[in-house]
């Protein structure tokens, strides 16, 4: 008997874009913040990987960068190119792909791995799918992870805040998750009901320590760069009620001579 597909495999589908769409943060504010950031320009080439339908992929084109987003799920690509408006395949391409597989394409200024895009899988998929991101960039390049981590979720645990939200189009979206300290993972499950209708979906999600994934970038052979606010852009530092909130970790690919 074969193993099952994987959680994520069917998690991102047209009713992930119809619902998440609405509650995720504004992809032309994240994309500003990146250009910034990692210091980004006019005809920059940039990996997005993975990409989802397009959030920070279609803003970072739109400045000007020449964008490849990457993912494994065909409905998220078939949004993205829905929204492409009328930016040319020299300014931005889709493919789908497995990111634990290293792509044919390099020579990348910088690679985005955003919106918590780790931990679905082993750890040692993780690596895998960093490395990916390290083989694409030039050397020199810069790989950039943005994501929540342990110190956030323990916090919000501990307060015991549930994401519980009325979404636009008036559908009520509840998350309940069960955090396994051992394991480091949050078994998860969200359920809805509103105006299109009632659903459910889960996942299980490895939730890093931020030294963890300092270590996990190290192994796939990137140099630690920098720590910053994943909203301020300034540099990360774990304090206020929300211990620093979400991270963006940047790393840099060693330069010539490297793997």
């Amino acid at each position: 008997m074969s193993d099952p597909a994987p959680w994520w495999e069917g998690f991102f589908d047209s009713e992930y874009v119809r619902l998440w769409g609405q509650v995720a943060a504004a992809g032309d504010e994240e994309a500003a913040g990146l250009w910034r950031a990692l210091g980004l320009s006019r005809g920059s080439r940039v990996l997005d990987a993975p990409c989802g339908y397009g959030r920070v992929s279609l803003p970072l084109a739109r400045l000007g960068a020449s964008v490849l987003g990457v993912d494994q799920s065909a409905a998220l690509l078939e949004q993205a190119e829905r929204e492409r408006g009328e930016l040319g395949p020299d300014h931005l391409r889709y493919r789908r792909h497995d990111l634990r597989e290293r792509l044919d394409e390099s020579g990348f200024d910088a690679a985005l791995n955003l919106f918590s895009s780790l931990g679905y899988g082993t750890e040692a998929e993780d690596v895998a799918i960093l490395d990916t991101l390290r083989s694409a960039v030039r050397p020199g390049g810069t790989v950039a992870v943005e994501t929540a981590h342990r110190d956030l979720l323990v916090l919000r645990l501990a307060r015991g805040e549930v994401p519980d939200q009325h979404l636009p189009d008036g559908t009520h979206l509840v998350e309940t998750p069960r955090f396994d300290p051992i394991a480091g993972r949050v078994e998860t499950t969200w359920r809805w009901s509103g105006p299109a209708g009632a659903g459910e979906k889960s996942g299980s999600i490895r939730i890093y320590a931020i030294s963890e994934l300092v270590r996990l970038m190290e192994r796939a052979g990137l140099r630690f760069r920098s720590a910053l606010n994943s909203r301020s852009w300034g540099p990360y530092e774990a304090t206020g009620p929300m211990v620093g909130g979400r991270v963006l970790l940047i790393g840099e690919r060693p330069g010539a001579g490297s793997s």
